[in-house]
């Protein structure tokens, strides 16, 4: 006998009898984290360029979600940016400010509810619902709602845009290391793990309260420009899932827009100076549409932080959390769908 194959047979047979089925649940993939709001005398001597000001959203079952308004006297549109995992705006706020200091943008923040100084018990329908109320108050602010709005999700957060891309005709969407369902998240997990541990677990699946989310769903029926964004080393949401997203999206390439940016991962892509390029491009198709005959005026511009230079650095989020594209008849205005 060979007893070493006969010993690997044994053990895969067992293995194969013990394989088993491992479920994402709901507590995996929202994980709240109470901290302190933002430092506004630090982030205003940071940000020397946008003025800064606190607001409390109350959502429909009477939490408080608190938000930060970055508004700047050249902004040419407004982002709405709803951050992954690990994002509180107390300590990422002003590195999120700087991703898009090259571009005259003013920038919303805000807290999930229970993250960081919101209140408010975390389940991700709550978390969708409350993407919808608040672009709903900054779609209706005097100043900010005035200019094309745009709605950034990034891992986590970009369900949220999704949803309330699903709901509202936007004037822009940028979908940041996002995925095109729950379930091809975590087939995806499971795919980067030893073979041992697969045999082991032969299937991962979400449970019922996280089944079907994501935004492949939304992706055939957006009307409104849409700008994906991913890594390409991204191990956590992979260019693929933007690709399918992409590729599902039913609108003319240049109204949809896959950048891929070489080397970043799943937390550093906006950092990128392709990032900045990308949404300067993308705003000024968006803020500026010209007569014929005429160019597009420039969008990039940027913002002095306060320490001499623009500056980068990446937001933060945890699990859930190609180049460059072009453009089609979609929609503008803050109306429901």
């Amino acid at each position: 006998m060979r007893p070493v194959p006969c010993l690997a047979a044994a053990l895969t047979a067992l293995a194969c009898l013990c394989a088993c089925t491992y479920r994402v649940r709901e507590s995996n993939i929202v994980i709240p984290r109470a901290a302190p709001a933002v430092d506004l005398a630090a982030l205003r001597a940071e940000l020397g360029c946008y003025r800064i000001a606190e607001d409390r959203i109350a959502a429909a079952d009477g939490a408080s979600l608190y938000s930060l308004r970055l508004s700047r006297a050249d902004a040419r549109a407004t982002v709405l940016y709803f951050g992954g995992n690990g994002y509180t705006v107390g300590r990422w706020a002003a590195a999120t400010a700087r991703n898009y200091a090259r571009v005259p943008v003013n920038v919303v923040l805000v807290d999930h509810r229970g993250y960081g100084a919101s209140g408010g018990d975390p389940t991700l329908d709550a978390l969708l619902a409350d993407a919808v109320l608040v672009y709903d108050r900054v779609a209706a602010d005097p100043a900010l709602g005035a200019l094309p709005l745009l709605v950034h999700g990034h891992s986590l957060g970009s369900f949220m845009a999704g949803q309330v891309a699903g709901q509202r005709r936007l004037d822009g969407l940028i979908l940041e290391a996002t995925a095109t369902t729950t379930e091809d998240w975590a087939a995806h997990l499971r795919s980067r793990q030893p073979l041992w541990l697969r045999m082991l677990v032969r299937r991962v699946v979400p449970e019922e309260a996280i089944a079907g989310r994501g935004n492949l769903a939304l992706a055939p029926g957006l009307d409104e420009p849409v700008l994906y964004v991913v890594g390409s080393e991204d191990e956590v949401t992979p260019p693929h899932l933007a690709r399918a997203l992409f590729d599902a999206t039913a609108l003319p390439e240049g109204r949809k827009r896959l950048l891929v940016v070489p080397g970043g991962g799943h937390m550093d892509a906006a950092r990128s100076p392709r990032f900045g390029a990308a949404l300067a491009d993308f705003i000024a198709m968006i803020a500026a549409e010209p007569a014929a005959g005429t160019s597009p005026p420039a969008v990039a511009s940027a913002c002095d932080n306060g320490r001499g230079g623009v500056g980068q650095a990446v937001a933060s989020s945890r699990p859930f959390g190609a180049a460059d594209a072009e453009e089609s008849p979609g929609s503008t205005g803050h109306g429901a769908r």
